[in-house]
Order: C-alpha cells, then sequence, then structure tokens
C-alpha cells in the first residue's frame, strides 16, 4: 500500500479548504461545466455526430489545452485524423470493453494531439471516482504527500498500462485521505488538493530525479511537446517540415522579424537509429540561411554522444547545432504553463488567448 504522510496532509488541509472557498470557486465551476459540456455531447449515442465544432470548443475548455496559443492550428492537426475515426476511437475509447489501458492506447493512437493530459481530464469528467487526471502538476502533488518517485511515472506522456496503475495509486490515496477527511469523496477533490499543493512551492526533502532514456520517450509525442512550447512561445509551428527535396525536419518554430523577415529554429528528435545519418540530415537543414539553430531533442547519453561525433565537425556546423534533453523539454512547459497561470490571476490572460 503507498501510504501518503498523513501529517503533510493535516497541514495542507485549513489552507487547502481555504483555497477552495476563494479562488478555488472558479476552478469547480469550470469543472461543473465541462461535466454538462461532456453530459450533453460525449453521450454515447451524441458521438455518433461528433462535430468540428464540438471539438473546436472541447480544445478551448480543456486544462490540458491551456499551455496552447493558437488553438485553431490544434485542431486542424486533430482533424486530420479525420471525423469518422474520431468518432469512432472516442466511442470505443469511453464506452468499448475492454480494459482502461487498452482504451487509453487506442485513442492516443488514433487521435492526432491526445497527449495523456488531455486523454486522462475527459475519462476524469466522464467518471469522477473511477480516473484520476495525470500531469506534472498532480505528481508533484502525489510526492509532497508522501509517495515516492518510484511508484510514479517518470514521463508526462504515460502509456495505457502506466495509467491504469496510476488509477489504482490515485484511488488507494484518496481512500486514505477520504478515512480522515470524508469531503475526498471523489478522485476530482483529490486533484484539487494536488493542484493546490503544486502552488505551494513545498519539495520533499532530497528528491529523486532519474535522467530520461531513449526508452523512456515516444517520439511523436515528444515532437507535438516541442510544437506545443513553440506555440507557447508566440512562434508559427510546423512539425514534419520539409526544408528540401529529400529533406525533412521533425518541427519548425519561425518568426517574422523587422529588418531581418524570417528566422526559423529546427527540431530533429532523436530516439535510437544511426547518428551519422542524423547528422548528415542536419547538415542539409543548415543549408536553409533561414535557420538559425538546429537543435538536436533527445536523452541525455544520446546528446552526450551526438556532442561527441559533432566535435570533429566543421566550427561552424558546430556552432549552430543546440542540444535539448526531454527532461528539459517537460520542464520548459511546466514552467511556461506557470508563467501563464501567473498572468492569468493579474487578468493578463483570459481564456480565450492562454
Amino acid at each position: 500500500m503507498n501510504e501518503i504522510n498523513m501529517q503533510t496532509l493535516k497541514a495542507l488541509m485549513s489552507p487547502f479548504r481555504h483555497f477552495l472557498e476563494t479562488e478555488g470557486q472558479q476552478l469547480q465551476k469550470e469543472r461543473r461545466d465541462k461535466d454538462e459540456f461532456f453530459a450533453r455531447y460525449f453521450s454515447k449515442e451524441q458521438l455518433e455526430n461528433l462535430e468540428e465544432g464540438t471539438l473546436r470548443e472541447l480544445i478551448y475548455i480543456l486544462w490540458a489545452y491551456n499551455g496552447w496559443t493558437n488553438k485553431d492550428w490544434l485542431l486542424e492537426e486533430m482533424l486530420r485524423s479525420g471525423l469518422p475515426t474520431i468518432r469512432s476511437a472516442f466511442k470505443q475509447f469511453l464506452y468499448g470493453a475492454d480494459p482502461i489501458a487498452k482504451r487509453f492506447d487506442y485513442v492516443k493512437k488514433n487521435v492526432r494531439m491526445m497527449g495523456a493530459a488531455c486523454i486522462s481530464e475527459i475519462l476524469a469528467h466522464h467518471n469522477h471516482k473511477e480516473y484520476p487526471i495525470w500531469n506534472s502538476r498532480s505528481r508533484e502533488g502525489f510526492i509532497v504527500l508522501g509517495i515516492s518517485e518510484l511508484q510514479l511515472p517518470k514521463s508526462a506522456q504515460i502509456s495505457g498500462a502506466q495509467y491504469a496503475s496510476y488509477c489504482k495509486l490515485a484511488q488507494d490515496v484518496r481512500s486514505q485521505a477520504a478515512k480522515e477527511y470524508p469531503e475526498f469523496d471523489d478522485l476530482f477533490k483529490l486533484d484539487f488538493l494536488l493542484y493546490f499543493v503544486s502552488l505551494q512551492g513545498i519539495r520533499p526533502e532530497a528528491p529523486v530525479t532519474a535522467p530520461v532514456r531513449a526508452e523512456d520517450f515516444d517520439h511523436d509525442t515528444v515532437v507535438d511537446q516541442i510544437i506545443e512550447l513553440g506555440d507557447g512561445l508566440g512562434f508559427e509551428v510546423q512539425r514534419e517540415f520539409n526544408v528540401m527535396p529529400g529533406c525533412r525536419i521533425d518541427a519548425i518554430w519561425r518568426s517574422r522579424v523587422a529588418n531581418l523577415g524570417i528566422i526559423s529554429y529546427a527540431f530533429e528528435v532523436h530516439r535510437k537509429g544511426s547518428r551519422d545519418s542524423a547528422i548528415l540530415n542536419l547538415q542539409r537543414v543548415r543549408r536553409d540561411p533561414t535557420i538559425q539553430k538546429v537543435v538536436i531533442v533527445s536523452s541525455r547519453d544520446e546528446l552526450d554522444e551526438f556532442k561527441r561525433e559533432i566535435t570533429s565537425l566543421d566550427e561552424s556546423f558546430r556552432n549552430s547545432i543546440g542540444y535539448f534533453e526531454v527532461r528539459d523539454l517537460q520542464r520548459a512547459l511546466d514552467h511556461l504553463q506557470g508563467l501563464k497561470d501567473i498572468l492569468k490571476t493579474l487578468g493578463l490572460l483570459n481564456a480565450t488567448t492562454g
């Protein structure tokens, strides 16, 4: 059993209850409104008629997509899956007879731009009692409450099997909390606590942060995260960009700068395969004069190998290459969302812009 630190929970309860009665009121209203939205448009019968407008609203109301600035681009990418496929995937996902692990993976595979945070948030609205929300804030909250990092997934983008295990852990923790505090009657209330805890800046003693290995991340998911980060920073973004015939890059960020025209940053995600061929492709990418930097995204070990091999190449190419560890990519997204949360409390961003 994953026992939480009841002393920590007890110390948090008074400020947490105050939070729910003050600024947390708006968050609770948003969740009630989303419950109504899902009841209205995502019943088994209504999914047969799921349309683009409903998907647009879905993208705008889910907290998992708060980090996106250009939500219309996000919708366009999702619609590339095809409405018939999306309808079928949601029907199987929410109402299929398969175990949750298989349904989780099914929708993630068949509907573009559906990550673990989005999928889990939809499940949580579908059934508050059974399905918890998974994101970096919930992970941080569990650790503060005393759950070992070893019991939690390391990556933000988890598999169906990992989510199924996470469901059991969250239900166990909720049950423990409810013995002392009966208001924890569903997983939504627990998620509010985890969110609140993550805002307090509390850190457990001697945190263990293991480096991400190549086998721990999914290539396409990381590309999506790069696109999300670039969009959140205000760049025009595109995935699978053809620099020239026979030369493609995983993602590109563009910005128009006065007197300079267009500047671009290209990103290549490398999980496995030949580093030599990847380096050759990057050398071709650098021939585009608008590309200021080419960034390799991978695990720490892989990046070290790339640095070693690129050391022997010409200085101009070496200086044009950047190295982005997958773990730092998730941290950057977390910090970006934290900044947006602060700006929203100041009234400098609203639901339609952030």
